[in-house]
């Protein structure tokens, strides 16, 4: 540039002051380029793509890159300025501002940095996230934008003190043998955090399904969280499990991927009994039941012959797990008011005892 100014057939002050108005205005038709770009021709073909993530990507980072632009311009005549008064002004105040760019550029593309990802994290949050069955992943974004925040600002506080030429080594030494430290002692809440993220790509259950825990307890998926799992029971308590145990136990999913439930009514008839009767008011009692689906089917099973009874049951089915046990209370109400009707007797257990007298003479009883 220096060179071209040369040619200039004026004085060498102006010749430094145009140099000077050439940068600036430079500078600023670079900006007006760029609003141009950004505003007319990004922001057309933003709005014609399906998604605004693209839009909100632009606009979130559009105030930055004008900073950038202007700091850039403002380094461009530091450069200039220093090759023209290097000698009268001294090299150590240009450096000393270079430096301060170069810092603030840095923080101006950590900036950029961090509001890409907090952008994609609320997009993703507001999008996907919201419309999931789980709020793994609702809890857990927040903890990966701070997370993403913290590393960012991190790594750009180190390129400036290695910029200043400050030895960072002893401080990434620190920095690492702390990290170990807080990872051991939060290895137990870590593992949680991987299981609830587990639990959340996997879905072995999801809030309102019905599942048996592996201490045998039934109850409904409360809420999924990030550290723990919460349950709700019959009794209307809250059985909470770390996400880090859940996922090394057998939980029997007992509503997916099919909501009904099998009600079995057991009970024992008399020897003189019909079977073929006892059948019939059964499954007679199953289907005019209102909350028994019609399909599948009611069946019944002839299950043993028993010691005192002739054991049989009849399986059927109900549309929901709330409905199972009320269902078969009123089923065997129904079923034993048939029998009564019917004549069909539920024995009592029986025992044949044999006495023996000190005669040796056996006494039936």
């Amino acid at each position: 540039m220096l060179s071209l100014l040369d040619k200039i057939p004026v004085a060498s002050t102006l010749q430094k002051l145009i140099g000077v108005v050439v940068i600036i205005v430079a500078t600023f038709v670079a900006m007006f380029i760029v609003r141009i770009i950004l505003n007319g021709v990004i922001k057309k073909i933003t709005s014609k793509t399906k998604t605004d993530l693209d839009d909100k990507l632009v606009e979130s980072i559009q105030k930055q890159i004008y900073f950038l632009i202007y700091l850039s311009g403002l380094t461009l005549l530091f450069d200039y300025l220093q090759k023209i008064f290097v000698s009268k002004i001294g090299i150590e105040v240009f450096r000393f501002f270079d430096s301060i760019f170069f810092a603030a550029a840095v923080i101006l593309i950590a900036i950029v940095l961090v509001k890409v990802f907090s952008t994609i994290f609320r997009w993703y949050a507001v999008t996907i996230a919201s419309k999931t069955e789980t709020k793994v992943d609702d809890e857990f974004l927040p903890l990966l934008d701070r997370t993403t925040k913290v590393i960012i600002y991190v790594l750009s506080t180190l390129i400036i003190l290695d910029h200043f030429h400050v030895d960072i080594k002893g401080l990434i030494t620190v920095l690492g043998v702390g990290s170990l430290a807080v990872a051991l002692a939060a290895q137990d809440t870590i593992a949680n955090m991987i299981g609830g993220f587990v639990i959340m790509i996997d879905r072995p259950f999801r809030n309102g399904d019905w599942v048996r825990l592996s201490d045998g307890n039934t109850c409904r998926v409360y809420q999924i969280g990030v550290r723990s799992t919460k349950f709700l029971t019959f009794e209307n308590t809250l059985i909470i499990v770390p996400n880090s145990e859940l996922v090394k136990t057998t939980v029997h999913n007992i509503t997916y991927p099919y909501p009904e439930i099998r009600v079995k009514i057991d009970v024992g008839v008399s020897y003189d009994a019909d079977i073929e009767q006892v059948k019939n008011v059964m499954l007679e009692e199953a289907d005019k039941h209102p909350k028994v689906l019609k399909e599948p089917q009611p069946f019944f099973r002839f299950l043993e012959f028993g010691e005192s009874s002739l054991n049989v049951s009849m399986f059927c089915r109900v549309a929901d797990l709330r409905d199972l046990y009320l269902t078969g209370s009123e089923l065997r109400e129904r079923i034993l008011d048939r029998f009564r009707e019917e004549g069909i007797e539920i024995p009592f257990p029986q025992r044949v005892i044999k006495l023996v007298n000190d005669n040796n003479q056996i006494k039936d009883n």
